[in-house]
């Protein structure tokens, strides 16, 4: 755990959070039973709650149609410029059950514009249909495509961030040591969004935070069994990133947290490990608010500030060295 020290106080709830806690969307959801309410619950959530402001940004959507993977999209923001651009690729959160392009169609807008990146948002294939390691080597068939066409989109291939939030942030993170494995390339930076890192379920703030705070301990345990698909992946390196002690692929890192979350603990575990490595990370955690706060930009100034944020850690890589020194820093905001 991060030093209780380094943590600001606990804070009460945000009263928007407050609020949404009193609705249709604080529901309980059986997973996989329920998975199409789920879905379009999810989907209604962040139509409502999310939000951007950035208008001159560029979209547009490409095709993958892999040999032995299922067919998937990618949406790029902001790939238009003559001047090569730092890329982040992007992986949506939704419990790997649940979530589209457009789960995360507002913050890849917002961050697209403020870092002046490219953002490739990937589609990858949702679990029950599809399960562990699909979105892995779809993720990997996106870094493929971006090393051998990315130049054409004016994406520099040799600066390659990745990120995502909840599971997406569990692909991405997984994805920093698939990538080392098997192509020995590194990533630039990586963007983890209160992400799923281990399968266990008994940290603090799984038991405090158990249920009635938009995600649960049950639904994150279902959710999880559904993506592995086999029990024998429950602690894969590949699925369960804190069952490997080796941190050595891992890029400078941004990691957020929010107070009231179950995932909360484990993701701060993470953070103090790669301190502990002596590689560079921030570490925020966000005061008063839970699990999907990042998706309420429209809702919520936290949100928006929390962008910002992000935009300017991506900035703060671009302006380093390519080849920046591992040195650590944490903090707590």
């Amino acid at each position: 755990m991060i030093d209780p020290e380094l943590l600001p106080e606990t804070e009460a709830l945000h009263p928007v959070i407050a609020e949404l806690l009193n609705t249709k969307f604080n529901k309980k959801y059986s997973i996989p039973a329920a998975i199409h309410s789920y879905r379009y619950m999810s989907s209604e959530f962040t139509r409502i709650a999310s939000f951007s402001e950035a208008e001159a940004v560029s979209v547009y959507e490409l095709t993958f149609i892999p040999d032995e993977l299922p067919e998937f999209k990618i949406r790029l923001y902001n790939a238009e410029s003559a001047v090569l651009k730092p890329v982040l690729l992007y992986f949506h959160g939704g419990n790997w059950v649940a979530g589209n392009l457009n789960t995360c169609d507002a913050v890849c807008r917002t961050l697209a514009e403020e870092s002046s990146y490219t953002v490739v948002s990937v589609d990858y294939a949702l679990a029950p249909e599809h399960t562990f390691p699909v979105p892995l080597y779809q993720g990997l068939e996106v870094i493929d495509w971006i090393r051998k066409q990315g130049v054409f989109y004016g994406i520099d291939y040799r600066k390659v961030v990745v990120g995502g939030d909840n599971a997406g942030g569990n692909i991405a993170a997984c994805l920093v040591h698939l990538l080392g494995d098997s192509k020995n390339f590194r990533l630039f930076g990586q963007l983890l969004i209160c992400p799923a890192l281990n399968y266990c379920f008994d940290t603090p703030s799984y038991l405090e935070f158990e249920k009635g705070f938009l995600i649960s301990r049950e639904m994150l345990q279902n959710s999880w069994k559904t993506y592995l698909g086999n029990s024998d992946d429950a602690y894969n390196r590949f699925a369960s990133l804190l069952s490997t002690a080796n941190t050595s692929y891992v890029p400078p890192t941004l990691i957020y947290t929010a107070e009231y979350d179950p995932l909360r603990d484990e993701a701060e575990e993470y953070a103090l490990r790669l301190k502990e490595q002596g590689i560079t990370v921030s570490f925020h955690r966000f005061k008063g608010v839970t699990h999907y706060f990042w998706l309420m930009d429209g809702i919520l100034n936290i949100a928006r500030q929390a962008h910002s944020k992000a935009s300017a850690f991506l900035l703060q890589l671009q302006q380093s060295v390519v080849n920046m020194p591992h040195k650590n820093g944490c903090s707590a905001h």
